[in-house]
């Protein structure tokens, strides 16, 4: 019996040798396969991407742009309800020939017992003295994003402003052309003029956030010889030149050290489809200017934002203080760059900086 049982304890061991052996080979195996797929990696990233961006004008626009990238759910912009916006209206506005972009009016709160009756149209839904803000937004997703809603909300229900928000082509439910910086700018001045028709251009305040900046400081630079413009324009998160932000953001954590990084990626991307040169631009903008910049903010330097400041400063001196103001976020509040809607101060800031243009506004 004794003997058996150590018969059948050294089958046992056996198999056991046997298996774990069988385990080490596919080990070997898996080394052999992981070396060329890291040299495909590093291939792609360094020797692909870089001549991509170099040579091709398309594939700087995506980059700059990141119009198909949506990091969250897509929403039905049609039914602005299912971003948690009431009474807001959805519509379309003809920027092109044969270019149109999706819209939402979010109206404000003092204004909700009465958004629901459906016989407003849009010039009377604006029939009232409150602020309007145009919303310029970032790239990537669309105006269903969730902290560009948050913010939405803000305005319109602790500054008591209505919010015009859209997209601009390429993005969203807009028309499918692919955007560049003139082709933005251009919606954007449609929009405007749009809203023209409707309000007075001292109750409309351009509201950009990251790359929107970028797009509001060349829409105020298009504007400068014309005697029609916005109340002010404020700046969250601005960038000083694409070709500065593409330096620090996140997806060029492997090409910003490279030999020819200059070269290859960051002096095409500031091409004239793409560049948003806006510490060139800063001193056209002839209105009222707020910049907001949260300390810790890991897409767009802090020191962006106030770089954009003193560049305006040193051309708006005769100005009035009130009229080019600063305000810093600290980094212990974690706002990052696209949570200041989260900052208990930001609907006090917002109302002061209007009531010092306009007092009749609040």
């Amino acid at each position: 019996m004794l003997r058996q049982r150590q018969g059948k304890s050294a089958e046992v061991v056996e198999e056991v040798k046997s298996t774990q052996g069988a385990k080490k080979k596919p080990t070997t195996q898996s080394k052999s396969i992981v070396i060329p797929l890291i040299l495909l990696f590093l291939f792609v990233v360094y020797v692909v991407i870089p001549l991509s961006v170099y040579s091709c004008p398309a594939v700087r626009r995506h980059a700059v742009f990141l119009n198909y990238v949506s990091l969250s759910r897509q929403k039905n912009l049609s039914l602005p309800t299912e971003s948690g916006l009431s009474c807001t209206r959805n519509f379309f506005i003809n920027t092109g020939e044969n270019i149109k972009v999706g819209a939402w009016h979010i109206p404000p709160k003092s204004a909700l017992s009465r958004c629901k009756d459906e016989s407003l149209t849009n010039s009377e839904a604006f029939k009232d003295l409150r602020p309007v803000f145009l919303y310029l937004h970032g790239n990537a997703g669309t105006r269903a994003g969730h902290h560009r809603v948050e913010l939405y909300k803000i305005l319109s229900e602790k500054v008591d402003a209505h919010v015009l928000a859209f997209d601009y082509r390429g993005f969203g439910d807009s028309s499918n052309v692919s955007p560049t910086e003139d082709g933005v700018v251009e919606d954007t001045v449609k929009v405007f003029n749009w809203l023209l028709e409707r309000v007075n251009a001292s109750r409309i305040f351009v509201w950009g956030h990251s790359l929107g900046t970028g797009v509001g400081v060349a829409f105020l630079e298009r504007l400068s010889k014309s005697l029609t413009k916005p109340a002010a324009l404020i700046l969250e998160a601005p960038f000083t030149r694409i070709i500065d932000a593409a330096k620090h953001h996140p997806l060029s954590i492997f090409h910003r050290y490279m030999p020819f990084f200059e070269t290859f990626i960051a002096k095409p991307i500031g091409d004239k489809e793409t560049g948003f040169n806006s510490i060139d631009r800063i001193h056209q903008v002839q209105c009222p200017l707020l910049i907001l910049h949260a300390e810790d903010d890991g897409f767009v330097p802090f020191d962006h934002g106030k770089r954009l400041y003193e560049a305006a400063m040193a051309t708006r001196k005769s100005l009035p203080s009130h009229e080019t103001q600063f305000f810093g976020f600290d980094g212990k509040f974690d706002l990052g760059h696209k949570n200041l809607y989260k900052s208990p101060d930001l609907p006090n800031i917002v109302k002061k900086f209007i009531k010092a243009i306009d007092s009749s506004l609040v």
